[in-house]
This record gives C-alpha cells, sequence and structure tokens, in this order.
C-alpha cells in the first residue's frame, strides 16, 4: 500500500510531490518482574506481581493470605516481605497501624500497592 502525502503544493498539476513515510523500529522495553515472597503465620507465599494491592493479586492468584476489613484497621493481613521489589512506600494507615513493625518488613497486604 503506497501512503502518499499531499500538501497544498502538492495539488497544483504537474507538481506532486510523494514523501515516503518509513516505518521507525522501536525498541520494547522489557520490565523486570521479580516474584514478590512474603510470609504470613509461619507459611512464605509468593506472588507474581500485577500492578494493585497486594492482597488483591495474591488472592486472583489463588494464595491464601488471612484478611477481614481491606482498611488497614484490623492487620489480619500482616505480612513480612521475606524477597522482592517494587512495593509503594508504607502509607499513613500502615504506618499508624505497624508503627516499628515497617522495620522489620512487615506490611498490609491491603495496602501496600505494587507498582
Amino acid at each position: 500500500m503506497n501512503n502518499r502525502v499531499f500538501t497544498v503544493g502538492s495539488l497544483i498539476p504537474g507538481r506532486l510531490i510523494v514523501k515516503p513515510q518509513v516505518a521507525v523500529p522501536t525498541k520494547s522495553k522489557k520490565i523486570k518482574t521479580e516474584e514478590i515472597t512474603v510470609e504470613q503465620n509461619g507459611s512464605k507465599i509468593e506472588i507474581h506481581p500485577v500492578k494493585g494491592k497486594l492482597l488483591d493479586a495474591a488472592l486472583n492468584q489463588g494464595k491464601q493470605i488471612n484478611y477481614k476489613c481491606r482498611k488497614g484497621t484490623c492487620g489480619q493481613c500482616t505480612v513480612k516481605v521475606i524477597k522482592g521489589t517494587g512495593l509503594s512506600a508504607p502509607n499513613e494507615q500502615e504506618q499508624k497501624k505497624l508503627k516499628n513493625e515497617l522495620t522489620n518488613g512487615h506490611r498490609l497486604a491491603c495496602q501496600a500497592e505494587i507498582l
């Protein structure tokens, strides 16, 4: 298929100017996805990172994580992050509920966002 670009000047009889359009290949960025490993009640849980809440990602992948309120107030979904990066910084609710446990790698699965 020949894609022609017409300009006002090219419409004058005898002055047809065809500018070829060349497709420029682009490099697609491959995003390294690292599994996130958390621990809850002595059980290790591996979660494939997908954008959204850590709890939702785990549940959608059939992983069992204890939870109750989904608001960050009950603390039932507290997990310890063993391996993995790409989580949001702890929000205000996590800071309020977990306090010093944040420094030990604990997070609320219902509040931690996978970036």
